[in-house]
């Protein structure tokens, strides 16, 4: 066994495990979002809040849309560099960046229910979305899903995930007034003979779909919620929202 560390969001050896085993949502909340905007624009810009590792970059950069994606996670943004080498990217919180006119804007993978940002939380989003309304051209949209009480099942779950090259290990735990979920999370990736530790400690804010449907209406959006992305379908404890700017 190496040596061990700790991260504070998405270090180097979660975000490559992430990238090669977590990336279902982003792959087909990707679609989703590439569906809707060929109903919409021949061409045009989309920014992904929470880009991760490019996953949903690059699929939209592959399909002729240009692309700036948003981490606070420079690791993250190191694997989608080399993923999606068309699209920018950026380095900044959620809360600080700002957005370009654009014709949509997705923010996948319960991106803004994480707690990185300490100033995060409901009364920031109303922030967030007003100045994504703003940014968006006439028809344009907003595509995000968003965590809520009762995202684990039970309170508390496990999971496991070893390839042999990395493992992840998860301990997740719904708080009792289920505002907030805390995931433990312990990385082992190969590094030579042995295999380099890492501890990381994520935390999310868990909001309900209604408030979540009132910020984005206030914001101007039409809403619409939906039960996944294509084929992935949420079972309980996570909206998914199509917020639209009208013509």
């Amino acid at each position: 066994m190496a040596g061990g560390s700790s991260a504070r969001e998405y270090g180097a050896d979660l975000a490559v495990a992430h990238h090669e085993g977590f990336a279902g949502v982003a792959q087909q909340a990707a679609e989703s979002a590439l569906l809707e905007l060929g109903r919409r624009f021949e061409r045009g810009l989309l920014v992904d809040l929470g880009c991760g590792t490019g996953v949903l970059a690059r699929v939209i950069t592959d399909a002729g849309y240009d692309v700036t994606g948003v981490d606070i996670s420079p690791s993250m943004l190191v694997v989608a560099r080399g993923h999606a080498p068309k699209a920018q990217f950026v380095e900044s919180s959620l809360l600080d960046f700002v957005l370009p006119p654009c014709e949509a804007v997705t923010a996948v993978g319960e991106a803004v229910n994480y707690g990185f940002d300490r100033r995060a939380g409901l009364n920031r989003l109303g922030d967030l979305f007003a100045r994504a309304y703003d940014a968006l051209v006439p028809g344009g949209f907003f595509l995000l899903d968003v965590a809520g009480p009762g995202r684990v099942r039970g309170g508390s779950a496990r999971t496991f995930v070893d390839t042999g090259d990395w493992a992840v290990a998860a301990h997740s735990i719904e708080s009792d007034d289920h505002t907030e979920l805390t995931r433990t999370i312990t990385t082992f990736r190969r590094a030579g003979d042995l295999y380099r530790r890492t501890d990381e400690v994520h935390r999310q804010h868990l909001y309900r779909g209604a408030d979540i449907e009132h910020l984005l209406r206030a914001a101007g959006f039409t809403v619409r919620r939906r039960r996944g992305y294509g084929d992935l379908r949420y079972a309980h404890g996570t909206n998914v929202f199509f917020a639209g700017k009208r013509r």
